[in-house]
Formats: C-alpha cells, structure tokens, sequence
C-alpha cells in the first residue's frame, strides 16, 4: 500500500531530496537561494550546523544542481574515522605499506574523483591528516598512503562542521591556512528548535516515509500531539524528529498519533521543565523509598563517567516524580531531599546534556 496523502494544511515541500525536504519557509528559501547560487560554481563550500540538522542533505542538492550532477557523491563521516585508518580511508593505500594492509585500496578522494566528496565534522581530522588533505586543496593530487606516485585529483570539495571553524583555529584545532583555503562559501543550517514553522513539514513528510517503510495507514497527529512537537526542544533535531515519528508510528494501531506513542520525556517535556520558582511546600504525605517504583525511563547519556552519574540521578528524579503526578514538592520528599535541592539538581542536568 503506498503511503497516504495527509492533509494537515501545511503547505507542501518545494523540493524532494531523497529523506529531505525544502519547504516554503523563509529558512528554506534563502538556504535554497544559496544553493542556486554556489551549486554552478566549482568553490568549496562549508556548511555549518548542528548534528542532526540535515548537513549532508544540503550537499547533495547543491551536487545535484552542479555540472558534477550523475558523477560520483562521497560522504565521509569524519568524526567515524580512527586516527591510524584516516589516512587510507580518505587516500587509499598501497598493499604492504602497513600492518594488514593485505591489498591495495582505493581512497574516498579517488572514489569521487570528477564528483563531490563531503566530509562532515572535518575538524576531528587528525593534524597529519589536515596537512595532506591541505596539499589536496592546493595541488589537485594526491598519494595513497605507502605511494609514490602522484594521482590528479578533479574533485569538489563541500565539508561540514557543527562548530564554527574559525574558533576551531583559534583553538589549535584546526589548521588556518586550510580553513581560509575551504572558506570560499558557507551555509549555517539553524536548529530545529529555531524553526517552528518547519516541524510539522518534516514529521508529515517522516510520517509518510515510516508509512511506507511499515505498510501502514497513520494519516495524521492529534491536536495535543502538534502541540507537544511545537513546544518540545529538539536538540536532535531533524535525525531526532524522525526516531520519535517512526516510534510513535509502529505503536499507533489506528489512523491517528496520539501522544501515549511518544517517548515520556518528550509527552511530558513541560512538566518537567525546572525554570519556575519552587511551589508551595505540599501537605500530602507520601512514601518514603521509590523501591516500588518498576517504571525506567531510558538513560540519555552515558559518555563519561560524570555523565553517568548524573544520568543516574535524573532516573530516580524523574521516577519519583511519576509517581506524585509531577508534584515537585512530593518528589522532593519522597527523595528525601529539599526542593530547592532537587531544582538544582535538574538544573545541572540540563545544563550537562545541553553542553
């Protein structure tokens, strides 16, 4: 069955571009604007933007409206890539020129040569790397590591980053004579949560796609549902947005998605918003462990060992405060803890998941 129509008034996408769209938005014309304007020329373009923003979507369509349009497009997932295995990678190797390289390889730079490579989060590159990749800038060749050979290179290159590479010089991050080299032009793609007006474009646009990828006949959200979509901050953004649709899609058993499909911290993402003042203290008694609590939500960042263990926290906080119907003073108290205590402690969450 293929998907259905929704006809939720929102107007439809000026432009398909595989999982992306480009809808009649102020954002999207003038991004689409700058793609017109670049896509004919031959400069190298960075494209700034937060993870999940669609980064590698925008260097595609600016591939596809370029005279480089049916030859080859390589993305390279620059922050995926081992110091030790960046080099072949990117350049290829030669067979015997290090410890298991059994075979010769054929680099991305090689595989997209007379095409477009795009190299995300390019400031993970090591220092070395930054050094042969200038050359490739400059000279138009390079060598597969172990080589000796030059190889020419007609390649347009477009790269992404998520921090301003600029700031990334002045950090010793990242070279400066190839960022002026790369600075020919540039994109910034702003967050979702900076485009109201966008996420209803894009969850019936994820919707449609889920509904064909499950063979399924979700039609529309509920009102409570768009409601929750526009106030939610999505530090995710469009990769985010999607995950929470396709979820909410294989749960819901009719035509419409109603808020029980989504993720708890996103249905309830304002009850749990800690920017008030403290309420009044409560009278209620409650109990005094959260043993009996079976209800997990699930641990959101586990990256460091500080992470772990505010995550920790915020797994008991947000359990005690299910069980009270969100009542912070009664959470509190069921904690063991003052209010004041337990605001802080959510502060300081938000703060480490936001950084």
């Amino acid at each position: 069955m293929s998907a259905p129509a929704l006809s939720t008034g929102v107007k439809p996408p000026l432009v398909q571009s595989g999982e992306y769209i480009f809808g009649d938005t102020p954002t999207f014309r003038q991004i689409l604007q700058q793609i017109d304007l670049v896509a004919p020329t031959n400069y190298s373009v960075i494209i700034y933007g937060e993870s999940g923003s669609g980064k590698e979507a925008i260097a595609q369509e600016i591939h596809k409206r370029s005279k480089r349009k049916g030859k080859p497009f390589v993305a390279i997932d620059c922050g995926a890539l081992s110091k030790e295995l960046a080099g072949s990678e990117l350049f290829g190797h030669e067979k015997g020129s290090f410890t298991g390289a059994l075979n010769q390889k054929i680099g991305s730079f090689e595989l997209a040569n007379s095409g477009t490579i795009f190299l995300d989060e390019v400031a993970n590159l090591s220092y070395d790397i930054q050094v042969s990749l200038l050359r490739v800038v400059q000279e138009r060749k390079m060598r597969r590591v172990g080589g000796t050979k030059d190889i020419e290179l007609d390649v347009r290159i477009i790269i992404a980053s998520n921090e301003k590479l600029w700031d990334a010089t002045r950090k010793g991050k990242f070279r400066e004579d190839l960022y002026h080299r790369f600075n020919e032009f540039s994109i910034d793609v702003p967050p979702l949560r900076q485009r109201p007006d966008d996420i209803m474009l894009f969850a019936n646009h994820f919707l449609q796609q889920t509904n064909a990828e499950l063979g399924k006949y979700v039609t529309r959200y509920s009102a409570e549902v768009e409601s929750i979509f526009k106030s939610y901050v999505w530090y995710g953004n469009l990769r985010e947005l999607k995950n929470v649709i396709k979820r909410a899609t294989l749960l819901t058993d009719g035509e419409q998605v109603e808020a029980s499909s989504l993720p708890f911290e996103i249905s309830h993402f304002n009850k749990l918003q800690f920017d008030k003042q403290p309420e009044p203290a409560a009278v209620h008694t409650v109990p005094n462990t959260i043993d009996d609590l079976t209800e997990t939500p699930r641990t959101i960042s586990e990256t460091t060992l500080k992470g772990a263990s505010i995550d920790a926290e915020y797994e008991m906080i947000l359990r005690a405060l299910k069980k009270v119907n969100f009542n912070k003073s009664k959470a509190a108290k069921l904690l063991n803890i003052d209010r004041k205590t337990l605001y802080n402690k959510m502060k300081q969450y938000q703060e480490f998941n936001n950084q």
